[in-house]
């Protein structure tokens, strides 16, 4: 293996395995997703040809050769953390570094707030800037490194140069409406909500084609008379015309109690969205970018549990 021409990154994924003797619990301690994994591991074996790990009963086992380098390959890590790496992190309390992240107008309502409270407790000085996800910039953003972090629902993310790891998933789909009849009623059933007037939300975001599939794949028909391209402005617009809308279940806490607005649940089976977030391999093993990502992922899966 040639350090200079391979992801040096493997040596980390090695480590792990050789830890934990598993594929997916290495995953978790790296946060990485079974595919990234595999993708590791399949890429260590070319660079070292050798099978390096091979299954036997429930564990992966390490071969001769990656016995023979596993200690080598510790000392280096053990070195390149104790000399480098833990310097870094030490200045993070007084670090300035800006962080670009990623998200829809839904991630800065719902989630945003969290992540800067907690981001403000351990690294007063640290600034954060947000910038709106279209596709074909996120990746190029995130391989430039304009974008360190991209948290959301990003299915046609398919550089094969970026790390994925699930947050969560979200809490479905309701509905929020203007009518007065459907919110003196306190419900809406199916004949009632494919007649209502609708308006759509189209963000720069994927996640309403989700509940756009669900209502296609079930044979659900509304009937749309306008779209706006951000969630927020159907505080004014629904009040105002008597419109109907569905909304991320997350963002009920904007609309609620709020004069001409009803919050209702659909009349059928809502999906839910999974939430990831995403960073290019050249940031894995910087420092203050695993803090970001680590209490990234802390803040949002507290927030599922509280």
């Amino acid at each position: 293996m040639q350090p200079s021409h391979e992801d040096l990154n493997l040596l980390v994924v090695f480590e792990a395995l050789m830890e934990t003797r598993s594929v997916s619990k290495a995953g978790e301690r790296l946060q990485l997703s079974q595919p990234s994994m595999s993708h590791a591991l399949s890429k260590m074996r070319k660079a070292f040809d050798d099978p390096m790990f091979v299954r036997v009963k429930n564990e992966m086992q390490p071969t001769a050769k990656a016995l023979e380098v596993a200690e080598p390959i510790r000392q280096a890590l053990e070195l390149a953390r104790r000399q480098i790496f833990s310097k870094v992190a030490l200045d993070l309390r007084t670090s300035s570094r800006l962080f670009t992240i990623c998200m829809t107008d839904v991630g800065e309502t719902c989630y945003l707030p969290m992540v800067i409270n907690a981001v403000r407790k351990q690294a007063p000085c640290v600034r954060l800037r947000t910038v709106s996800p279209i596709v074909e910039k996120l990746e190029e953003g995130l391989e430039s490194g304009g974008v360190d972090l991209a948290i959301g629902y990003f299915p046609d993310i398919k550089n094969g140069g970026v790390f994925q790891q699930r947050l969560l998933r979200n809490s479905g789909f309701m509905c929020i409406t203007g009518n007065k009849e459907f919110a003196a009623r306190g419900e809406l059933d199916l004949a009632s909500f494919q007649s209502a007037l609708h308006i759509a939300v189209r963000t720069e975001g994927r996640s309403q084609e989700v509940i756009e599939k669900a209502m296609a794949a079930m044979g659900i028909h509304r009937n749309v008379v306008a779209t706006i391209p951000h969630y927020l402005g159907l505080l004014t617009i629904i009040p105002q015309t008597g419109l109907t809308a569905i909304i991320p279940m997350d963002l009920a806490g904007a609309f609620e109690g709020k004069e001409g607005i009803a919050a209702l649940p659909l009349p059928f089976a809502s999906p839910s969205v999974e939430v990831i977030q995403i960073w290019h391999r050249r940031q894995h093993e910087d420092p203050a970018h695993r803090w970001l990502r680590t209490l990234v992922r802390d803040t949002l899966q507290r927030r599922v549990l509280d």
